[in-house]
């Protein structure tokens, strides 16, 4: 697995830099000591595309593909739509002997997972017996839908099929094979624990888009959105910084919006966006709140509020590393925990999250929309604070 900028010739330029995820399942894979690789978290985003003559914007599919893989022989993917699918090296493919006998390709998971794993262990064979070495590579989209957690008590089905997928990383001949295989889920509680607590599975964590990605992103809209960001083509850096904390996609859909109005993003718009593509993000999970409480509202106390004010003072001075990343409030209910975080994001000028009900019913579910809300902080926020109430 090697980087490789979509276009890219031999001998031409370096690639541009590639997130830190990817940066690290290429060392892993290429130390031989990861092959099977769960790229979880803001998967459903579109991504920075490296390339030579000009970045673009593409699925995460997009981005293996064209980057990571593009030296692979074969590459295959599956998910519960499509089924099986062959993305690249279909004549390599199609010499396996089982497809001739059976040509038709399963879309149920336990056939299709079962099918894959009888391919990968015949490339594997031909590479030991020196009669091929072909490098293969395979995507499981939605893998938590293939391989889901366990919902009321024990499935042998699944577990069994989670068992064929642990054995791309652990047998020792797929092991051994220049076998590079990818699950891709949004949330890690909602996939087979056998899957996620295998200690030969690698995992690799997609943040939402840095300042830096969010001005590449823009530019590279601009030409579309032209009247949607005519305020900020000379600042575009201003209004990337401001959208941090957003999906590609989130933002796409907010400039669509506004240009097919004929409208133009303004400063003042951008905090009321900021929280909507957030909360819309987090699928309903959270809330902003505006606090009109301040510290001066809290009675007595005198030195636990002259603390939080010197804390705010060195936020507000971006002298993060001076103060903690969060505070822990503990007590018996009734004693003022939330009314405190109130007048602190008040004094601060911030809002508050508030979580709504996030518990389900099944078995991980609740987990998984706790990771949800928690990849808030990755999120920054809107005037971003160091706050929270627990």
């Amino acid at each position: 697995m090697t980087a490789t900028p979509a276009n890219a010739a031999a001998g031409s330029a370096a690639p541009p830099e590639l997130a830190e995820w990817a940066r690290e399942a290429i060392q892993l894979y290429e130390s031989n000591a990861a092959s099977l690789f769960i790229i979880y978290g803001n998967v459903h985003d579109q991504v920075l595309i490296p390339s030579i003559a000009a970045p673009r914007l593409g699925s995460l599919s997009d981005f293996l593909l064209q980057t990571m893989l593009p030296r692979f022989d074969v590459v295959l993917s599956y998910d519960l739509g499509n089924g099986i699918r062959v993305e690249k090296g279909g004549e390599l493919f199609s010499k396996w002997p089982a497809l001739q006998q059976s040509p038709d390709l399963p879309r149920v998971p336990r056939a299709a997972i079962e099918r894959l794993t009888h391919y990968f262990r015949y490339v594997a064979n031909l590479s030991r017996i020196n009669r091929a070495d072909l490098q293969v590579a395979c995507i499981v989209r939605d893998a938590d839908l293939a391989a889901p957690m366990v919902q009321g008590g024990m499935d042998y089905d699944l577990s069994a099929l989670a068992c064929l997928m642990r054995d791309w990383a652990s047998d020792s001949l797929l092991a051994a094979h220049s076998l590079a295989t990818f699950l891709v889920v949004e949330n890690l509680n909602d996939l087979h624990p056998l899957l996620v607590d295998n200690p030969r599975t690698a995992r690799c964590k997609v943040p939402l888009p840095t300042s830096t990605e969010m001005k590449s992103a823009l530019q590279i809209l601009m030409p579309k959105y032209k009247n949607a960001l005519d305020e900020y083509k000379q600042d575009l850096e201003g209004v990337a910084s401001q959208l941090v904390g957003s999906s590609l996609n989130a933002v796409e859909t907010m400039l669509k919006m506004k240009e097919h109005a004929g409208q133009k993003i303004s400063p003042e718009d951008l905090i009321k966006l900021k929280k909507q593509l957030v909360e819309a993000d987090c699928n309903g999970l959270i809330e902003f709140v505006q606090s009109t409480r301040t510290l001066q509202d809290i009675s007595g106390q005198e030195k636990v509020k002259a603390w939080l004010r010197q804390d705010i003072g060195l936020w507000r001075n971006n002298d993060f590393e001076a103060i903690p990343k969060g505070y822990l409030l503990c007590g018996p209910v009734g004693t003022g925990k939330t009314f405190m975080v109130e007048c602190l994001a008040g004094e601060a000028r911030v809002p508050v999250v508030k979580l709504k009900n996030f518990r389900d019913k099944w078995v991980g579910s609740t987990e998984g929309n706790l990771e949800k809300i928690f990849r808030v902080p990755d999120r920054g926020s809107v005037n971003p604070s160091p706050l929270g109430d627990g």
